[in-house]
């Protein structure tokens, strides 16, 4: 991660100035992790708000990862998945390390020592609903597929790691299907990711 960053600062990829962040060329903000936190909190009062902070970290990790990839000219998954992980590493959710990387189909990831998560150790469920989504917004131009994802192992209940799978319909459907229910509406997501891409003039399949 280090020698990620000072490759950064010596190429002007990772700006400060006077008022402003840019990294990648995209302007970015430090909070403190307890604004997660509250979000994190807020996704665990209802499906209905799980779901709707999950949509909203999904826009604005496609957002982000887009532009990054049309700024770059990434045209390989290979590539946009590198740049990917080297950036998400710079989050501080935790140390990202691949499992499992096929391209426009899925991808599996472990994060260890995630902080945000562990803040609600020991709990019953997973919490990441707010970072499932910026995987899976961000994963889909690294796919050039629409991505959505569930978490099947969470720091939160273990006190270890989170485990991720970033998939495909047709990877969600071969997944445990209680999981990917308590996590995802299939439909009404991908339905709205969609129109979000439409209103873009952005044709991602599914």
């Amino acid at each position: 991660m280090y020698g990620f960053v000072a490759k950064l600062l010596m190429s002007k990829q990772l700006e400060f100035g006077q008022g402003h962040i840019k990294l990648l060329e995209q302007p970015i903000c430090i909070l403190p992790s307890t604004f997660v936190e509250i979000l994190m909190k807020q996704s665990m009062i209802s499906r209905e708000e799980m779901l709707k902070n999950y949509l909203e970290a999904w826009k604005a990790g496609y957002i982000f990862m887009y532009n990054v990839v049309s700024r770059y000219k990434l045209n390989t998954p290979d590539e946009r998945y590198r740049v990917a992980m080297d950036t998400i590493s710079l989050s501080g959710m935790g140390d990202y390390k691949t499992e499992e990387f096929i391209p426009f189909s899925h991808t599996r990831f472990t994060v260890i020592e995630n902080p945000l998560a562990l803040r609600f150790h020991p709990s019953d469920s997973p919490v990441d609903h707010v970072l499932r989504g910026f995987n899976a917004g961000g994963g889909t131009p690294v796919h050039a597929r629409i991505m959505n994802c569930v978490e099947l192992e969470c720091a939160a209940v273990n006190g270890k790691q989170c485990r991720f799978v970033n998939a495909s319909i047709d990877i969600l459907k071969t997944l445990p299907e209680d999981i990917v229910k308590s996590q995802l509406d299939v439909d009404f997501l991908i339905r709205e990711e969609q129109k979000f891409l439409e209103s873009f003039g952005h044709n991602v399949p599914v």
